[in-house]
């Protein structure tokens, strides 16, 4: 099965390095983009069927699903790795709900934050967890400081000359139980975004891609645009052909009719 998750991100086997681990990392955001047509559209990811859905179906998904096959590749692959139930802040002093999924990779005692699926901005490479000051990845800046309230680790890209936060996280063991129930709490509770909005994000070549209901975000090298999709024909063709989403017109259809209702 790892050769076909090596397949669909587009990599080629190694040995566990830090180089290794940028590669797969940098690989998979490429080639799976974040999506939430499930719990948009008012059903709960099964994680158990993420591989089915991701590698077979050619879908994308959210950052339970996304972290999670990354998780099980790397594993069979010989990393040493853990889960980690982070806090979403996008800009704020604190975050919410423990609603996001990243992973901690260990490579000769040096930790690494490993994280291919945050629907913001995230880096596309891995930030190791212990240094101080900036770190630079293939799209950005990015720094991890301490918050003494929560005693989180907290991610922060660089935007212009401001730090923006993006999500905090902590090294409390992620069991199986818990890690259901916050992918039930993610899709399920309204004061989330995933049941009110919905959201994708991946890459075209050069471009970042991001959408929020009908607003397109296009991220490049000069700059960013935003303009909303003018229509179905619009947004089916930036589903299946820009982003590469095994997205079934049915599912398009009745997405697409809730945002047009919102």
């Amino acid at each position: 099965m790892v050769d076909d998750w090596l397949a669909r991100i587009g990599a080629v086997r190694a040995a566990p390095s830090v180089a290794a681990l940028a590669r797969l990392q940098e690989a998979q955001m490429r080639a799976v983009p974040f999506e939430t047509f499930e719990p948009f559209l008012g059903g709960t990811p099964d994680l158990a069927a993420t591989f089915d859905k991701v590698v077979r179906g050619r879908r994308g998904g959210y950052c339970f699903e996304l972290n999670g096959l990354f998780g099980d590749g790397l594993r069979a692959l010989g990393y040493d790795l853990r889960r980690s139930l982070g806090r979403v802040r996008n800009g704020a002093a604190q975050g919410g709900a423990r609603t996001h999924l990243c992973v901690q990779v260990t490579l000769d005692g040096v930790r690494w934050l490993a994280d291919v699926g945050f629907g913001g901005h995230g880096p596309l490479a891995p930030l190791e967890i212990g240094r101080a000051g900036p770190q630079q990845a293939p799209n950005g800046t990015y720094r991890l400081v301490d918050d003494p309230v929560s005693g989180e680790r907290v991610v922060e890209r660089l935007n212009g000359a401001d730090w923006v936060s993006l999500y905090g996280f902590d090294d409390a063991f992620v069991g199986e139980t818990e890690l259901q129930a916050a992918n039930w709490l993610s899709a399920n509770w309204p004061m989330t975004v995933f049941p009110n909005h919905l959201m994708l994000a991946g890459h075209d070549g050069a471009t970042r891609i991001g959408v929020f209901d009908r607003t397109v975000t296009l991220t490049t090298a000069e700059g960013q645009t935003r303009a909303p999709l003018a229509d179905f024909a619009a947004f089916e063709a930036l589903v299946c052909e820009r982003l590469r989403l095994g997205v079934d017109r049915g599912t398009l259809e009745r997405a697409w009719e809730r945002i047009e209702g919102t």
